[in-house]
């Protein structure tokens, strides 16, 4: 069995250093895509911008699933029981194929009457609707991606996200130039270069994971046993994310509404939000990962230590992505597009788009531990919770109804996050402040939080 690592932000950073690395580099395929597609036209970015997020999605869907992988092996390795890592392995590949290859054939046959729904003008239902179809070919190899990383991560390798994304760049930038410019493609060229740059990442993937991962276990009985625990995770995660992803095509959705410009401009700013997010994100599942294995031995105490740290490292995460793009906001949006109203709208929207991150930074460090403990269906309850009251009504409210366009739709987020932690915060303090019971290591304690 592994010692315990105590809790500190270097130790931490250990493993969310290459998370944020592959995150920025992930995102980057997004940026390279916007930036290219917003040379080629306004109508262009427009239908990349209402289409991604129907892609994102079904991946995120396949996402979710990945992060209950991610917990299980985490535990399990910090048990010291390397034959169950190997199980979780295998039950977590073989679902994520099947449900891979299902969402991308609903994403096919979806894809024009998910953008009409969306408010899709004519000029962007047909090439949105190209790139949606060409991308349902990328969710099963995407979904063995997903699974690996997360596997990789659960045992401390987090390098490799880092060289898959790395290697998902390389692919996809040149080949984006070429059949985007080159060929004449457009969009249908962008889903294209996307698609291989996954295929490439994904078998890189399985050559990495032989030399690193355990075996793997045949078992057929405890395989489905596995599924189930992995399910009791997974749905509420799934469900999550997936509702989340659902929301953020709403509000491109409304933005679709208010103007063409303010769609692109949307664009673009999700885009720098996105890139926080990717700082928060990387130090939130690092705090998962190692909360997960103290949790693995039996140490919630140790767990809990991991709040502390998870949460300063947020904080510091939210600030360096915030102080560079308010310096150099004005800089990159004349880069990013020629179209001055639609950069005057995006860098309006900027500050407060930026603000909003601060209370889902506090939210994430509670979610973080209630998803160590495989306890996601509080997440979800808490993220559906604060969708649905705040986020989704005040988006309409105010960036559509009452005029105030993107700045409205970041007031909404900024409810949106408030509402989120003050209702993580009382589940997080029942379950890591309670008095200590005797637990057998790797198994009640992360059981507990699926009841």
């Amino acid at each position: 069995m592994n010692d315990p690592a105590r809790p500190s932000l270097r130790s931490a950073w250990i493993l969310a250093g290459p998370l944020l690395i592959a995150g920025l580099t992930q995102v980057a395929v997004n940026i390279v895509d916007t930036l290219m597609l917003a040379r080629v036209s306004t109508d262009a970015l427009g239908a990349f911008a209402l289409a991604a997020p129907v892609y994102l999605i079904a991946l995120i869907v396949v996402r979710g699933w990945a992060t209950a992988v991610q917990v299980r092996v985490a535990q399990c390795h910090g048990a010291g029981r390397p034959e169950d890592v190997g199980r979780v392995v295998r039950t977590g590949l073989v679902t994520s194929v099947a449900a891979g290859a299902v969402i991308g054939a609903l994403l096919y046959a979806a894809a024009p009457l998910a953008l009409t729904a969306l408010g899709a003008a004519d000029d962007v239902l047909g090439p949105g609707t190209v790139y949606l179809r060409v991308l349902a070919f990328a969710v099963p190899p995407a979904a063995v991606s997903f699974t690996l990383q997360a596997a990789c991560a659960g045992i401390g390798a987090t390098r490799a996200a880092m060289y898959t994304a790395l290697l998902v760049n390389v692919v996809n930038l040149p080949l984006g130039l070429l059949l985007i410019f080159r060929a004449g493609l457009g969009v249908t060229g962008a889903a294209l270069s996307t698609l291989a740059a996954t295929v490439a990442g994904t078998g890189y993937l399985l050559v990495y994971s032989r030399t690193h991962l355990p075996p793997v276990a045949k078992d057929s009985g405890t395989v489905r046993a596995e599924t189930g625990k992995l399910w009791r995770i997974g749905w509420p995660e799934m469900s999550t994310l997936g509702i989340g992803y659902v929301n953020e095509a709403l509000l491109a959705g409304f933005a679709a509404r208010i103007s063409v410009h303010d769609l692109a401009a949307y664009r673009i700013v999700d885009n720098l939000t996105l890139v926080a997010f990717t700082f928060l994100g990387s130090a939130s599942t690092a705090i998962t990962i190692l909360a997960g294995q103290e949790l693995g031995r039996g140490n919630r105490q140790g767990a809990r230590a991991w709040h502390q740290t998870g949460m300063r490292l947020l904080l510091l995460m939210l600030a360096v992505p915030s102080a560079a793009a308010l310096v150099l906001g004005p800089v990159l949006l004349g880069w990013i597009t020629s179209d001055t109203v639609v950069a005057e709208h995006a860098w309006g929207a900027t500050p407060l788009a930026l603000l909003s991150m601060a209370p889902l930074a506090a939210a994430m460090s509670y979610a973080a531990l209630l998803r160590a403990a495989g306890d996601t269906r509080a997440v979800l309850i808490a993220s559906v919770t604060s969708d649905y009251l705040l986020l989704i009504p005040l988006g309409w409210l105010l960036g559509v109804r009452a005029g105030l366009g993107l700045p409205g739709l970041y007031l909404a987020w900024t409810a949106f996050g408030v509402l989120y932690c003050a209702l993580l915060l009382p589940r997080y303090r029942r379950r890591f402040t309670r008095d200590d019971q005797s637990e057998e290591p790797g198994t009640k304690a992360p059981q507990a939080g699926l009841t």
